[in-house]
């Protein structure tokens, strides 16, 4: 069993042998091995969720409504244009929320509109990137099960995720030693979630796999990123499907196909890697005794979806040799 740095260091390791062209087919294999040597445990703990704030959710209302009238040039009651860091923080705080309102419709609606609408400064951009991937965001409680943290993390990832897209379209904020930092950390991030809820009940939508599929939608779009380093994100992200032992039925891995299919057009050293896990994910089955219990069967038919996601993609939109290996290979995993 491997420590969370421990965990971290080997995996920093593996990323620099994919740069250094020493390490590809085994790439896999040796994520998986990681993943499953980090110390999950069966008891979970109390999650520290903020309070119910009618403060920020006053704040978010006044800029949402300000910002709406200016759009439609109407009568826009003032509000100071420029949002302070202590309420950036506030809102920021609001993504962690088990409630919707605070959380979707609040904080993420503000913050999407506050980055799109460029209502902040790019020191203030800067400042929020590394906030959402700091370990107290992105690593709350994720070696627990089921827990209310799963939106701490999860929401992070979908706000950095809109961060990066303005990064790569409008203005460029984030250094180069901060996207390599971004890397290393999303890459761990989907080696390490185990929660594969959608949408739950009362809470609204967690959907962490979504959310991972967007930010390494992004990541795989930046120029500032070489090859290597977005074979080893898609590589981090086929094995979090590989490793989850729970079922993926409301969406994700459809998100997780259009990653993977974008990439595999783009160049056939994806293809291959791609290529490549699907005939490890089968030898796997082949091996396999039958399975007892029920978490390996959602492993089995996660796989069997993965495979007609890929089928439902279209044959003009995924490169004919995976075409014809997931054609050859349905049966066997229906």
């Amino acid at each position: 069993m491997l420590s969370f740095e421990q965990g971290r260091t080997n995996l920093s390791h593996l990323r620099q042998k994919v740069k250094n062209g020493q390490l590809y087919q085994s790439l896999g294999s040796q994520l998986l091995a990681l993943a499953e040597n980090m110390p999950y445990v069966q008891q979970a703990s109390v999650v520290d969720t903020p309070p119910l704030s009618t403060e920020a959710e006053k704040f978010m209302q006044e800029y949402q409504k300000y910002w709406h009238a200016l759009e439609k040039e109407t009568h826009a009651e003032y509000v100071d244009s420029e949002i302070s860091d202590e309420n950036l923080l506030l809102v920021l705080q609001q993504l962690a929320h088990q409630s919707p309102r605070y959380r979707d419709d609040g904080a993420f609606t503000f913050l999407s509109n506050a980055i799109q609408g460029e209502w902040l400064t790019q020191r203030q951009l800067s400042w929020m990137a590394e906030f959402l991937i700091s370990d107290h965001q992105l690593f709350a409680h994720i070696f627990e099960p089921h827990n209310a943290a799963v939106y701490r993390r999860s929401f992070s990832i979908l706000v950095l995720s809109l961060l990066l897209h303005y990064h790569r379209t409008k203005q460029k904020f984030l250094t180069i030693e901060q996207l390599d930092m971004v890397v290393d950390q999303v890459a761990l991030y989907a080696i390490l979630e185990r929660d594969g809820r959608g949408f739950i009940k009362d809470n609204g939508w967690a959907h962490a796999f979504n959310h991972m599929s967007s930010i390494i939608t992004e990541l795989s779009a930046m120029p500032e990123l070489v090859r290597a380093d977005k074979l080893f994100l898609l590589a981090t992200l086929l094995t979090g499907y590989r490793a989850l032992m729970e079922p993926l039925v409301m969406g994700e891995t459809q998100r997780i196909i259009d990653v993977a299919m974008r990439l595999a057009n783009q160049s056939d050293v994806y293809a291959e890697y791609i290529l490549l896990n699907l005939k490890f994910w089968r030898r796997d089955l082949v091996s396999l005794q039958p399975p007892r219990e029920e978490k390996m069967w959602h492993t089995i038919y996660n796989r069997a979806r993965f495979f007609d996601s890929i089928v439902l993609y279209g044959e003009d939109n995924v490169p004919q040799k995976i075409w014809d290996y997931v054609l050859s290979s349905r049966d066997f995993l229906v």
